[in-house]
C-alpha cells in the first residue's frame, strides 16, 4: 500500500498538523509506502485560468513546474492525506494552487446538472475513484463544528460527500506551547489506533470519529495557556516568521 501526504503547512515539518498525519501513519501496517511532499517547499505556479487542461483530451496543463511530480505522485498512491492547518476557515494559499491545478484530472463541465453522488466534475480516469482521501486540518479554536464548514463544502464538491474521511483537530495550537504534554501524548496515541482501524477498513467508525474530534483542553484551559502564550512573548521570532 502506498500513502502519500501532502504536508501544505508552511512550517514543512515543524507544523502541528503534521505531527498528527505522521501519528496517523505510524498506524499502518509495516510494509506500508509512506511519501510526504512538503507543498511550501515544490515550485507550484498559480493556475492561468485557461482551460488548455480542459481543452486537451489527455488533460495536460500547459504549465511545467513541481505539479508534474505530484500528479504523478497521486495518481500512483492509494491513499492520499492532506494535512495543513487552517488558514481563515480555508486551505493555506500553496495547498489551494495545488488544488486548483488538479483541475486537470476531471473533465469539463458542460453546463449540465450534476447527477453525481461521486463528485460534481467526472473524473477523467474513473480508477481515482479507487484511492482513498483523508484531511487532516488542525485549528486554533476550542472547536472545530464551526469554523470548518466551508472547506468540508468545497471537499463535498471535489471527493463526493462520503467519500472523503476528515480528521478535524482543534486546539492545535496546543502543540506548539509546550504545555499539557500528557493531553497531546493521549490525543496522537487515539490518532495512532485510528491510522490502525483505517488501514484495515478504509474508514473510521462513527465512535472513533467522535472520538478524535473531543478537544484536547477544555476551553477555559486552552484559553488560559494560548493567552499566556501570547501575553508572556513565548511566540518566538520563528514561530512568527513561519
Amino acid at each position: 500500500m502506498k500513502v502519500l501526504i501532502l504536508n501544505g503547512s508552511p512550517k514543512c515539518d515543524r507544523s502541528n498538523t503534521i505531527r498528527i498525519a505522521k501519528a496517523f501513519t505510524e498506524g499502518f501496517p509495516e510494509g506500508t509506502v509512506i511519501e510526504q511532499i512538503d507543498l511550501y517547499a515544490k515550485d507550484i505556479k498559480p493556475c492561468k485560468g485557461c482551460f488548455t487542461c480542459w481543452k486537451s483530451s489527455e488533460g495536460k496543463c500547459v504549465i511545467r513546474d513541481g505539479m508534474d511530480e505530484i500528479i504523478a505522485t497521486i495518481k500512483s498512491a492509494d491513499v492520499i492525506i492532506e494535512s495543513y492547518p487552517l488558514y481563515f476557515y480555508g486551505m493555506p494559499s500553496q495547498m489551494k494552487a495545488m488544488t486548483d491545478r488538479c483541475l486537470q484530472l476531471v473533465m469539463p463541465y458542460m453546463g449540465d446538472k450534476s447527477e453525481s453522488d461521486t463528485t460534481f466534475n467526472e473524473l477523467r480516469d474513473p480508477s481515482m475513484l479507487e484511492k482513498k482521501m483523508v484531511l487532516i486540518s488542525s485549528c486554533g479554536y476550542v472547536e472545530a463544528e464551526p469554523v470548518y464548514p466551508a472547506l468540508l463544502a468545497q471537499y463535498d464538491l471535489i471527493c463526493g460527500k462520503g467519500n472523503y474521511t476528515a480528521i478535524l483537530c482543534p486546539e492545535g495550537e496546543i502543540f506548539v506551547t509546550g504545555k499539557a504534554k500528557r493531553q497531546q501524548d493521549v490525543y496522537l496515541e487515539s490518532i495512532r489506533a485510528a491510522g490502525a482501524e483505517y488501514a484495515e477498513n478504509f474508514r473510521l467508525s462513527d465512535e472513533t470519529l467522535r472520538k478524535i474530534a473531543i478537544p484536547m483542553l477544555s476551553p477555559l484551559s486552552f484559553g488560559t495557556i494560548t493567552k499566556a502564550h501570547w501575553k508572556d512573548g513565548h511566540w518566538t521570532e520563528r514561530d512568527l516568521e513561519q
